[in-house]
């Protein structure tokens, strides 16, 4: 059993790394958002950003629920209740991907540049 589990974590695939061994680092490491040559600076911005999507989504997110829930209730119709369902989810997508284009940006405009 063990072994099973090790050949999971040895040597890269052949077609992915043709080349050399990879560091503990490069094989955990998320590829697309923090790899893990970054200085301190660029680290606290990029986690910052994060805590950023993750309390301003949360919030965007209650206040849609809220908002929803009180217009839904205010319509007396059976067949309306459930036809506002899916425009209303639908309507959240928009200013959520605002938000977190937004925040990219911010997170792009204030990390130190690299030369």
């Amino acid at each position: 059993m063990t072994q099973k589990f090790r050949l999971w974590f040895d040597d890269p695939l052949p077609h992915t790394e043709p080349t050399g061994q990879r560091t503990l680092a490069q094989r955990f490491a998320i590829p697309h958002d923090f790899p893990p040559n970054l200085t301190l600076p660029e680290a606290l911005i990029r986690v910052a950003g994060a805590l950023a999507r993750i309390l301003l989504g949360s919030t965007l997110f209650a206040f849609w629920a809220l908002f929803s829930i009180r217009a839904w209730n205010a319509i007396a119709s059976p067949f309306f209740h459930a036809a506002v369902i899916l425009p209303l989810a639908l309507l959240f997508l928009l200013p959520l991907t605002g938000l977190m284009a937004g925040i990219s940006a911010m997170v792009r405009a204030i990390s130190p540049k690299r030369h």
